[in-house]
């Protein structure tokens, strides 16, 4: 049997909080107050939660914490999960699926529909980044793209942020990652950074500053219309 106990270490005003595991209560409590109250112990309540003492090294299922008073919110259907909503909509507690560091689901039907929310969602951002990288092919036939997923840094990637829209989807950033002749610091990019309104945003190519003479000479170099 494990040596570290079960600790609820909440803050104060807004009553939010996590289950801990240690020794020592005083030790769960610093542990809460670095989370939830920039280290200040002050602000945050700590007392025994033996019923999670099973769960010492693992994670502690959002069902096992709402059954003993805990609440969460659904990363479905964003509703509030406590046993009086699950009562009210006949949703078993057994079936809230997830943990308290994770995504929580009231039931399995939220969970299916988030997970093909995220593929979706992913299919359109891959589409955004391709069409961007069609236009990037227009102006500069022998861009050399930054393709590789595993770039140190982020200027070094594509990147895409979609969000669903009654009609589709709203293309709120797309940003693409590409090497030119005589490039010191970073790659140049054509980007797009909109806003939450929906339709066109203006797009551009930016690069880094010690760079810029020498994109914008390549830019002239091989100016031939298009973006």
């Amino acid at each position: 049997m494990s040596a570290l106990k079960a600790f609820a270490v909440t803050e104060q005003d807004e009553n939010t909080g996590a289950i801990y595991f240690a020794k020592h209560d005083i030790v769960a409590k610093r542990l809460g107050a670095a989370e939830f109250a920039d280290g200040d112990m002050s602000y945050v309540d700590c007392r025994r939660a033996p019923w999670a003492d099973a769960y010492a090294g693992r994670a502690v299922p959002a069902r096992v914490m709402i059954a003993n008073g805990w609440h969460f919110e659904c990363c479905g259907c964003g509703a509030r999960i406590d046993e009086d909503f699950l009562d009210e909509h006949g949703l078993p507690i057994d079936g809230v699926l997830g943990t308290q560091n994770g995504l929580v689901f009231c039931c399995s039907r939220c969970a299916r529909q988030h997970l093909s929310l995220n593929r979706r969602r992913k299919a359109e951002e891959e589409r955004a980044i391709e069409a961007f990288k069609a236009i990037v092919r227009q102006r500069f036939p022998d861009a050399d793209f930054c393709d590789e997923a595993d770039g140190d840094r982020f200027r070094e990637r594509h990147h895409a942020y979609v969000v669903p829209t009654p009609g589709g989807w709203h293309w709120q950033q797309v940003i693409v990652a590409f090497r030119f002749p005589g490039m010191q610091i970073g790659p140049a990019h054509y980007r797009m950074d909109g806003s939450y309104r929906y339709g066109p945003d203006p797009a551009g190519y930016t690069c880094c500053a010690g760079d810029r003479d020498v994109f914008e000479a390549y830019a002239r170099a091989t100016k031939r219309g298009g973006a």
